[in-house]
């Protein structure tokens, strides 16, 4: 008879067992984020959405490269796969996406990190990790705001603001001489084009309302863009991410080295891994960087920047007197220590002037105006000398070939692949969720992928990890993006919020 037939079925009996969702519901114990997110819920007040289906929502965004919450939710809707991966019945209605978007924003960062750091773990539970060599890199990711809807900051004599949104609008922080220059520069686009529309920005005296964290940045031959920087850390064992970070994208890779090389060894050290070796490309190169990283007993395979000169034309270095020898044969003798316009240190070195009167190569060796012949060079001279040395050597060659193959395909993937091309969330402390989510997601698919070769594997758990009551103060106390790790004794009960 024709009609309506109602079938007794269960959705797991619907979902296959080596479906992908399915391999990771059984390779990975997800009850970890109970003890991470429970400080942030409170016992009474309306029912709040579970924590692991919150994580677990996050991770299919990603794998299925989707940025908005939205469609995560409509596709989870009717996928069978990840319904089930979620727990959720044929008949149970799944949460709203303004949920998902409330309990993103209301959760600190800390807790997406202490998520991510879990899975690392697991990573180098299973002997994907091997902790010793470092890659590090990074890329922009095109914040979600507009160019065209940026506004001039505050001139910085302009009479303070009366009204709460001219207080929002930053004050102009660069000098007279920086801004005079761009104007210059500004004066000669206008100059050779005067036909051609459009304006040239700064971050010195523009920003966007929409997402004043976001930053102008540009690479040669592309437009300019507003966007954040992505700078990871990858294993070159089985190119696990160890560290990820979301950065502003107004400042030099080098400026973020250190913050990257620390945070990474810390994640290490609570795992008993140790890190030795730093790799990363000639943006992250400078004085300090590789001073700084002998001192932490770390080797660096970093390449100096293109302004750095390793010697200067007809002159030869003493270094066991710290001084210079001309072609005449004539001392150039340490003077003082000074700093450029740009602000690093350098030594410099001078001749007597007596000495250079009488020189037959004056004319063309000082100029017609200088008294003698002066000299400068880096105060760091000696770990950059080193640096170069290392990476001659054929295994320097072998890292810088290592880099490119270790970090450059994983940010590939995570822009391509899970989500990043661009940020649907604002703000610096926005970007650092996502960036933390799509890298558990890249993580969990490589250990996956190990743990499935593996016959005989059940699911794998690291110890439950301790509530994190400290990042209560950052979640209702601080403004920061960074966290400051405190005791639980210091905190009450009280300050538990109710998520929705």
């Amino acid at each position: 008879m024709l009609g309506f037939h109602p079938i007794q079925t269960s959705l797991i009996k619907l979902v296959p067992a080596h479906h992908f969702y399915q391999q990771l519901l059984q390779a990975v114990d997800f009850s970890f984020v109970r003890p991470l997110f429970a400080p942030f819920y409170s016992a009474g007040g309306r029912p709040s959405l579970d924590p692991v289906v919150f994580v677990k929502l996050l991770l299919v965004g990603h794998l299925e490269n989707i940025t908005s919450d939205r469609k995560l939710l409509e596709l989870a809707q009717l996928h069978l796969g990840i319904r089930a991966f979620l727990g959720y019945d044929l008949a149970q209605p799944l949460p709203w996406h303004s949920t998902v978007s409330r309990t993103r924003q209301r959760l600190p960062v800390a807790v997406f990190e202490a998520c991510f750091t879990h899975v690392v773990g697991l990573c180098i539970q299973q002997g994907l990790v091997s902790g010793q060599t470092k890659a590090v890199d990074s890329a922009y990711i095109k914040a979600n705001a507009s160019m065209s809807r940026l506004q001039r900051k505050r001139a910085k004599a302009s009479i303070e603001p009366t009204t709460d949104a001219a207080l929002n609008v930053p004050r102009i922080t660069a000098s007279t001489d920086r801004l005079a220059h761009i104007q210059r520069f500004q004066a000669a686009i206008r100059k050779a084009k005067p036909t051609k529309g459009g304006r040239l920005v700064s971050n010195l005296t523009h920003y966007s309302p929409a997402d004043p964290d976001a930053r102008i940045c540009f690479k040669t031959g592309k437009m300019r863009q507003l966007a954040y920087t992505a700078s990871v850390s990858v294993d070159a064992a089985q190119h696990v991410i160890t560290h990820i970070h979301a950065d502003l994208a107004d400042w030099r890779d080098s400026r973020y080295l250190l913050a990257i090389v620390d945070a990474t060894q810390q994640r290490l050290t609570s795992f008993a891994l140790t890190m030795t070796t730093v790799v990363a490309d000639a943006g992250y190169s400078s004085g300090e960087n590789y001073e700084q990283l002998e001192a932490r007993g770390l080797t660096g395979y970093i390449p100096a920047h293109g302004k750095y000169k390793a010697e200067h034309t007809g002159f030869t270095y003493d270094a066991v007197h710290d001084r210079y020898i001309c072609r005449q044969g004539k001392y150039l003798t340490f003077d003082k220590q000074i700093v450029d316009a740009q602000g690093n240190p350098k030594k410099r070195y001078m001749a007597k002037a007596a000495e250079c009167k009488v020189c037959p190569l004056a004319a063309q060796c000082k100029g017609k105006k200088a008294r003698e012949k002066r000299l400068h060079h880096t105060l760091y001279k000696v770990y950059y000398e080193r640096m170069l040395a290392r990476l001659a050597t054929r295994l320097g060659q072998h890292m810088r070939r290592l880099r490119a193959a270790t970090v450059e395909p994983v940010l590939g993937s995570l822009i391509t692949y899970y989500g990043l091309r661009h940020l649907s969330k604002k703000g610096q402390a926005g970007a650092a969720k996502v960036l933390y989510i799509a890298a558990m997601a890249y993580n969990l698919k490589k250990y996956l992928r190990c743990h499935t070769c593996q016959p005989g594997n059940s699911v794998n758990s690291l110890p439950a990890p301790r509530p994190v009551r400290w990042l209560i103060l950052h979640f209702c106390n601080s403004h920061s993006y960074y966290v400051k790790r405190q005791n639980l004794d210091e905190v009450g009960s009280s300050s538990i919020p109710t998520l929705p």
